[in-house]
């Protein structure tokens, strides 16, 4: 084989490796205290997956419910950015503006060039761990 291919190779496997490091890979489950800075509501909507191909047959479009939900943006202690979270209406109406949350959450990226905060989970500070 050609030495050229296998650097070729390499290197895409060597890429793949770093996608999957800093996209896919769950790293340690945190937790930080934080402040709700602010609530909003999302109205549930429809999605409609449409088959798409050459050979679709006889299938017709998907309707993919989408539920309503409660939207936080939360300033977590130690971390300057603002950190998004979305949960269902029932668990979202126990939190309020300017109230103290438990949150739980993963970091993914890659540090110095980007990275991502996804919420876990979140509970009021009051409550026990």
């Amino acid at each position: 084989m050609d030495s050229w291919k296998l650097v070729g190779i390499a290197a895409l496997f060597a890429l793949s490796g770093l996608l999957w490091v800093g996209f896919v890979r769950r790293g340690p489950e945190r937790t930080a205290l934080g402040t709700v800075a602010s609530k909003g509501y999302m109205a549930g909507k429809m999605y409609v997956q449409q088959p798409v191909g050459a050979n679709r047959g006889f299938n017709t479009p998907t309707n993919i419910e989408i539920p309503e939900s409660n939207v936080f943006e939360l300033r977590l202690d130690g971390i300057a950015e603002p950190v998004r979270a979305s949960f269902n209406t029932v668990k979202g109406r126990q939190f309020e503006v300017g109230q103290r949350v438990r949150v739980q959450y993963v970091r993914r990226g890659f540090p110095p060039l980007w990275q991502r905060i996804g919420v876990v989970d979140m509970t009021p500070a009051d409550s026990v761990p």
